[in-house]
């Protein structure tokens, strides 16, 4: 239904979303959080996404971009990890949620949600795949954050991820975690099921109505000629 206007927008006609929800406006890039289904539900309900630590991380070359071949470089590198690593956190969401292994790893088996957001372009931090890590440079400054927060392996590249860098020291906290909160730059658009979520979708839809204007909410499917999670089109509510 919508897959023409997600072509205009410059997305491929391939998007899981593209015949279930209209694409973000100029300026926003659509992109999913998945996760478990009782953290989708408090997220939805609480209007905000818990920001990940890099301690969190299930990747241990977080921040290990570069490496230093001189004691006084890796001293100077160091730091500089560390401080990055007490500023700043992350909010992860994939380009897409169609490849079954993000459900697999993220979503708790297919039995989780996710979120589709409308998040401002100059918001997001999209994530760069490298095969070797790179000599550091002299003096790491705060320019070099992006590329600290925003490289990875490219083994990583299926994600095809991008990130809110969340500033800890600004963040909202609650009982010692921190959280990103939903607003103009983050703007839920999208709830899915995933194809084994046993929650009651109605009741879903209605939780999510009863707080957030313009979201569809609908359920995931297994895709019968691919190896894709796409929409269960039945369940996809058209306005």
């Amino acid at each position: 239904m919508y897959r023409k206007d997600w072509v205009k927008r410059g997305y491929p006609s391939h998007r899981a979303s593209a015949i279930a929800a209209p694409p973000p406006p100029r300026g926003f890039a659509r992109v999913y959080h998945l996760s478990r289904a009782d953290h989708a539900i408090d997220n939805i309900k609480k209007g905000r996404l818990k920001a990940a630590t890099f301690s969190d991380s299930n990747d241990p070359f977080e921040l290990s971009v570069f490496f230093a071949q001189k004691p006084d470089q890796e001293k100077r590198l160091q730091r500089f990890i560390e401080e990055t690593s007490r500023t700043y956190g992350m909010v992860c969401f994939s380009e897409d949620w169609l490849d079954p292994v993000l459900w697999s790893h993220y979503a708790d088996m297919h039995r989780g949600i996710a979120l589709g957001f409308d998040v401002k372009k100059t918001h997001l931090l999209k994530v760069k795949y490298k095969r070797r890590r790179a000599l550091t440079p002299a003096n790491p400054k705060g320019n070099d954050v992006s590329r600290f927060l925003g490289t990875k392996f490219e083994s990583w590249s299926y994600e095809r991820e991008h990130r809110i860098m969340v500033d800890l020291r600004k963040a909202e906290v609650d009982k010692g975690l921190k959280f990103e909160k939903f607003g103009p730059e983050v703007i839920l658009r999208e709830v899915i099921l995933g194809p084994l979520c046993d929650l009651e979708l109605n009741a879903v839809r209605s939780e999510v109505d009863s707080r957030h204007a313009n979201v569809r909410t609908f359920k995931a499917r297994l895709a019968q000629t691919l190896f894709s999670v796409v929409p269960d089109e039945p369940t996809i509510p058209f306005r």
